[in-house]
Formats: C-alpha cells, structure tokens, sequence
C-alpha cells in the first residue's frame, strides 16, 4: 500500500483494518474507495514476500482428507497461486475436487476493470458457488476459522463449522478446536461410503430383477 499507492505509513495499520471490517478483505476495500490497481500485481506483490518455508506437510490431516469419501471444495480469497503453494506446502494438493478462489469469481478479462471483485463473504460469492455445483445447501457443511463467514453462509442455508475454537458462537452450528477431529466430530461423513454402496447395490439388484421378470 506504502509502495505502490502511495498511501502514508501511518495510516495503513488502520486503514487495512477498517477495509477488512466493512468490505471483507483490504483488496475490496481499496477498489470500493477509489484505488486503481491490477489484481495479479496486488496479489504477486503481497503473497510474493509471505515466508512459505514456514509451512509444514500435515501427513495427518491429508490422511483424514483422502480417507473422507465426500466431495471437498475450498473456496478462498486468495489468488490460484497462492493457495497451490499453500496446499503443495502442506502436502494437500491432491486431497481436493476443486478450488474456487479469486480467479473463479473474477474471469481475466473483467480482473482490470472490476470496481471491487467479489470476495468472501459477499451474498454473491455464495450465490455463484450454489449454482456452480446445483446442489441442495443443506448438504454442504462449511468449515472456516472465521466467524463472518460462517454467518453469512449460515444465511445462505450451510451447515458451518468453526475451526480452532472451543466455545461455539452465535450462528455457527458447530465448533471444532481441531480440524483433525472431524472423524470424531462428524462420524456420518464415514458414512457416506457405506450409502453410498448399499445405493449401488441395490440398484443392481433391481436392474438383474427386472431382466429375470
């Protein structure tokens, strides 16, 4: 912000504060008040200087992640860059059947002429993600470590989980101190599997059936 907008020292600790709370990220914020910048630019300059090397394989969680037979979606703020690093740092990247990030909600050719892009947790960043998937919220359970976007997405008609807590708040349906106890915390999503093969089953069944008839 001090380099390449040229805002004062003095008032960016504040500012980025102030941004976060009424528009959800600095980036929106700086967009909706009048400051012209290319998206990729911001995003290189910011995420360029974070120390990457600080980020360790989690064998456990990507062992709880594989072992989960449900469809697992990120969605994001950030930009596709950063959170491939990110998950390749982790040792995630291939524990996920899709990323919906900043790129998704922004195409390219609107990134430079957008007033403010659509970030979480704006009503319509929740809206495109229903009708990109087209399927009933109420089978989505959302996890995130922030309160904001739990509640707007509790809004939206998601069951929403808060990571890294231990006391639930208002408008979160659950809470998870961590997120490696999903198993323990949600055991139906073991579930899934057995469902989802006692559906198969049955479905040839019927089929041998109907040819014997």
């Amino acid at each position: 912000m001090i380099q390449k907008l040229g805002i004062e020292q003095s008032k960016v600790v504040e500012m980025c504060f102030e941004l976060y709370k009424y528009y959800g990220t600095t980036m929106a914020g700086l967009r909706a008040i009048g400051y012209q910048f290319d998206y990729d630019d911001y995003h290189g300059f910011v995420h360029g200087r974070l120390p990457y090397e600080l980020l360790k394989p989690d064998p456990v969680l990507r062992n709880l992640l594989l072992s989960l037979p449900i469809r697992k979606i990120i969605l994001t703020n950030s930009d596709k860059g950063h959170t491939s690093k990110v998950l390749e740092r982790l040792g995630l990247d291939d524990c996920f059947d899709g990323i919906i990030c900043f790129e998704t909600l922004n195409p390219t050719h609107e990134s430079n002429v957008s007033q403010r892009g659509e970030f979480q947790p704006t009503y319509s960043c929740y809206v495109w993600r229903q009708i990109a998937f087209t399927i009933l919220m109420l089978l989505v359970l959302f996890f995130d470590d922030s309160v904001r976007n739990l509640t707007t997405a509790s809004r939206m008609g998601l069951q929403t989980v808060l990571v890294g807590k231990s006391e639930r708040p208002k408008g979160v349906d659950y809470v998870l101190e961590s997120i490696h106890n999903i198993k323990e915390a949600f055991p139906e999503l073991l579930e899934a599997e057995e469902k989802s093969e006692d559906r198969r089953y049955s479905q040839e069944i019927a089929i041998e059936t109907s040819v014997e008839a």
